[in-house]
Order: C-alpha cells, then structure tokens, then sequence
C-alpha cells in the first residue's frame, strides 16, 4: 500500500474511531451525569466507573470493525488496554476534579446551563479522545490481523 493509500486509511479508521467513541461518550455521559446528579457521587470517582464503561464497549467494537482484530489476540491485550484506560482514566479523572473548581468552568457552567461536573467533563473529551485513539492504534501493531475469507 502506497503513503496516499495509508494516510487515507488512517483517516477513515480515526472517523470511525470517533463514531465508535460517540457511542461509548454517551454511554460514558448517561452513566457518569446519573453518578453525579443522582447519586451524588464525586466527580473523580463517577468519571473513573462511567469512564469503563464507555472505553469497554469501544474496545470491543472498534477492533472488530475498525482495526480488523479479532479472536483470541483481542483477549490477551485486553488487560494491557485495561491498564491503559485506568491510568488515562484517573489522571484525566484528576483533570476533571481541577476544571470542576475552576472559574472559568464555572463561568463556562453558568453560560452553557450545565451542572460544571458536565462541563468539565466535555471541555476534556477531545484530548482524552485524541490519545486513546493513538493508544489502541500503537496496541494494535502488536496484534495479528483478521484474515476474512
């Protein structure tokens, strides 16, 4: 494959990617404003769980469909993306915590009508969405390819 060849490819994987993503975002959202606004559960904490959720569906949808992995490798790696998350995960947690606090998110909170636990949580979205998605994209070089017959 040819370097216009790749870089089209990559493109349309990191679309799919954020679609993927979306669908776990707002599985990640339902379940992160229900930890926060009904439970009343920190937003650290919420972050971390509701945050599982959503890079669980995502693992398992986007390397069948996006990264043409499958079988028994997707299972091996699986703890290593794991790791991954929960450390991604808990310092993006920590940067919620701070924004949460922040003026300008209170500002932000106040304009936009959200609660600023919501607020903070989507002003980091993009960045965590940008390095997850070069995490699983270095983690797939690792496994083998699905050969479709």
């Amino acid at each position: 494959m040819n370097e216009p060849e790749m870089g089209h490819r990559q493109v349309k994987t990191f679309i799919g990617f954020v679609f993927v993503s979306g669908i776990g975002w707002v599985l990640d959202m339902l379940s992160y404003t229900v930890f926060t606004q009904l439970f009343i559960w920190t937003p650290a904490f919420s972050n971390f769980l509701s945050s599982m959720l959503g890079v669980t569906y995502v693992w398992s949808v986007s390397l069948d469909r996006l990264f043409n992995r499958s079988g028994y490798g997707k299972s091996i790696f699986l703890p290593i993306y794991w790791g991954y998350q929960t450390l991604s995960i808990f310092a993006y947690s920590l940067l919620i915590g701070a924004v949460v606090i922040s003026q300008s998110n209170v500002l932000l909170s106040q304009s936009s009508m959200l609660p600023p636990e919501v607020a903070a949580k989507i002003l980091i979205t993009p960045i965590n969405l940008l390095t997850n998605f070069v995490f699983m994209t270095f983690l797939t070089k690792f496994m083998k390819k699905e050969i479709k017959r």
